[in-house]
């Protein structure tokens, strides 16, 4: 029996996707993934959704380490979806376009030197059997780009199971109790695998269109395999900023970034302040209008298929790939490596595919007498497997006005509730671009880092941070400049209208306990009435959360589960 390994996402992540109805009042996960036998760790999630009118696109980023023939990936979903390629550059330009960046302006007093041009500079982002049970049905079936994709509907876990082993897609041990808590609520399933002769490097994003109102990530699924403060990235585009219902919400302390660095310690805060909030939290790196996204992967006129076809020369041909822009990804050095293989005795001498392939023209007369370079062949498959992607990726981005960003990290005992997305129409766009000012005050010796720098948050409020400053290459360390001040500056549960409710921090083991049980919106309404108590404030003293209130809710039931106490992740 083979031995399966699947990851998902950009940063060698894996994961499962939420693919399911909300409906069932039993139902607290929301659909995933299962991997053949042995379920390698998984470090990360990236999905591109795209939302509206009841429908959802979403774009699941596949990084597989492994031989071609052992890839295999299932996957239940609520409804017959729609399965096409998605674009695996797609998801570098589109982190790239709106990652948080925290800039730092240099106000000069004279003094110091200098000091803060010495501060880091950020980096430049660079299918045949029908399985033959009477419990399992093949609803479709069809070739998508590399990959064999099957569609089924099952009454039956056992022969569900026998079919995805008849089949070649044999499920781990751990699997079976997942595939009929899904077979019982009547769901189908999708497979995928490779294609005969389909190498490893072939596999790039899928994308599964299906009737669903509401996103969800399927992290109960994903705590088998996963790593610990594994992340996950979401990009949203909806008609609304887009929340999360079921989790909670956290913004970022200011005063815990580390300014002078760039933000270089972004991800360590947004774990503490997501755990502050018992693990169950998102962050909004960005919301508003998808504009920002406009042209941002293909554009009309992009490429040029018809000179590509009439380039024999196999050189030329990747020359004017260059010329015109192409993605410089998986997926196109796919398709050279199918049409323009390097030849073995060039390996053996010590060159690279990088000094191949970007130098053609040098090697021409090593391809061999029986090479024969067919352009169209090659234009077809580029135009299948890249440019159609890349045109489908932005029809998502441009189908909708608003674009939302939402970002947490997640460790597997935390993965006890499937996070659920809404949109709400009121709530204020949040910038990705953080910026802040400093003044440094020196001591004695102007050429020494200085005493101290003030900066002032976006926010307004300033904060002093002392030295002593180290200067290590790349980063100046420095003392927490608020090492008793939480993460999180504020905790809060957003309903489909109106602003957040805040969640004091006493609050939210019960506040967490609650959504196990109940639907959002009663435990926003549980806050809002006092049923959860929210701690007597006595003069003198303050609990540093702000007043909120709430308006409405997304309306979901959990029932006849268990309460939890998560472990808090110290740091």
């Amino acid at each position: 029996m083979k031995n399966r390994l699947l990851t998902t996402a950009s940063l060698g992540l894996a994961g499962a996707l939420a693919l399911t109805t909300h409906s069932p009042p039993d139902a607290r996960a929301c659909g995933g993934f299962f991997c053949s036998q042995v379920p390698v760790e998984q470090t990360g999630e990236q999905i591109i959704f795209g939302v509206g009118n009841g429908t959802i696109t979403a774009q699941i980023l596949i990084n597989y380490a492994g031989e071609a023939e052992d890839f295999a990936w299932v996957l239940p979903v609520a409804s017959k979806p729609e399965i096409s390629l998605g674009s695996q550059s797609a998801f570098g330009i589109l982190d790239q376009r709106t990652a948080p960046v925290f800039n730092l302006d240099w106000s000069t007093n004279n003094e110091c030197n200098s000091w803060w041009s010495f501060s880091p500079v950020a980096s430049e982002a660079e299918a045949g059997n029908d399985g033959g049970g009477r419990g399992v049905t093949v609803v479709a079936e069809k070739e998508v780009g590399p990959f064999q994709t099957v569609v089924l509907e099952s009454t039956s876990t056992d022969e569900l199971i026998q079919w995805l082993d008849d089949n070649d897609y044999d499920q781990p041990p751990q699997a079976r109790a997942l595939i009929e808590h899904y077979v019982r609520q009547g769901m189908l399933f999708v497979a995928l695998r490779l294609l005969k002769d389909e190498p490893t490097g072939a596999i790039q994003p899928i994308s599964l269109t299906f009737e669903e109102a509401n996103p969800c990530v399927p992290l109960v699924l994903t705590q088998i395999a996963a790593s610990p403060d594994m992340p996950v990235q979401l990009f949203l585009v909806s008609d609304h900023r887009i929340v999360p219902s079921n989790w909670m919400h956290v913004t970022v302390n200011e005063k815990k970034i580390d300014w002078i660095n760039r933000g270089s310690n972004y991800d360590d805060v947004v774990t503490q302040a997501v755990d502050e909030a018992a693990g169950h939290a998102f962050v909004t790196e960005y919301a508003g209008p998808s504009s920002i996204l406009d042209d941002l992967v293909y554009r009309d006129g992009q490429y040029n298929l018809e000179r590509l076809r009439t380039l024999d020369d196999p050189g030329a041909f990747v020359d004017e790939l260059m010329n015109q822009g192409f993605p410089r990804d998986a997926s196109v050095i796919a398709q050279l490596r199918k049409h323009i293989p390097m030849p073995a005795e060039l390996a053996a001498q010590g060159v690279s595919e990088q000094q191949f392939y970007n130098n053609l023209s040098a090697y021409k007369d090593q391809l061999g007498a029986d090479f024969v370079f067919d352009p169209a062949a090659l234009t077809h498959d580029l135009d299948e497997r890249v440019i159609t992607p890349l045109k489908d990726t932005q029809a998502i981005f441009d189908s909708r006005p608003y674009f939302s960003r939402l970002y947490t990290t997640v460790s597997p005992e935390e993965m006890t509730r499937d996070p659920i997305f809404a949109e709400n129409p009121d709530l204020p766009d949040v910038s990705n671009v953080h910026t802040a000012t400093a003044l440094a005050t020196c001591g004695a010796d102007q050429n020494a880092p200085p005493e101290s720098v003030l900066i002032t948050l976006p926010s307004g409020k300033t904060m002093l941070v002392r030295g002593p400053f180290q200067m290590t290459w790349p980063e100046v360390t420095y003392p927490d400049p608020a090492p008793n001040e939480p993460a999180a500056s504020k905790i809060e549960l957003i309903g489909t209208s109106g602003p957040g409710t805040i969640v004091h921090p006493s609050q939210v083991t019960v506040v967490d306990q609650a959504l196990d049980l109940k639907a959002p919106a009663e435990v926003i309404n549980d806050l809002t009435s006092g049923v959860i108590p929210r701690p007597v404030s006595t003069p003198g003293t303050t609990s540093g959360c702000e007043s909120g209130g709430v308006l409405g809710g997304f309306a979901m039931a959990f029932a006849g589960l268990a309460l939890f106490t998560r472990r808090r992740r110290t740091t």
